[in-house]
């Protein structure tokens, strides 16, 4: 089972053209934050996936962002928010990032999140993703 964002806070993208010889590329940059609500087990890690489509610029439900042709991406994910009781304190991860195309002009984003004691709540979480494109011109 994945995590899917309730909702987006403060989604920016910035677009940047790249020429190179005999090609036109741009580079998004997109950070925000995805509202995920993740809570941890009483004595075990906790595991799963959180995984969404990049969105445009906003808040909320932006829709997904058109990348045009994806050529390749890297990716960080973090901690926004977390709560946790004095009695357990929580310990958190973030084991990797991924972003795959998803249909001919999006992208989707995929971090694998970890969380430690039931009194922890991963509210939030912080990403970042640099996306290389081909623009047709």
């Amino acid at each position: 089972m994945s995590l899917k964002p309730v909702s987006f806070d403060n989604v920016e993208v910035l677009r940047v053209g790249v020429n190179g010889p005999g090609d036109a590329n741009c580079l998004y940059i997109v950070t925000g934050v995805a509202i995920i609500n993740f809570s941890g087990h009483t004595s075990d890690w906790q595991r799963d996936s959180v995984t969404f489509l990049i969105p445009q610029k906003g808040t909320g439900q932006p829709a997904p962002l058109d990348i045009g042709q994806f050529r390749d991406s890297v990716g960080i994910a973090f901690p926004a928010t977390i709560d946790s009781s004095v009695s357990s304190p929580v310990v958190w991860g973030v084991d990797y990032v991924d972003a795959l195309p998803e249909g001919e002009s999006h992208l989707r984003f995929t971090a694998k999140v970890a969380i430690l004691n039931a009194g922890g709540h991963f509210i939030r979480m912080g990403f970042q993703i640099n996306i290389l494109s081909h623009v047709s011109l």
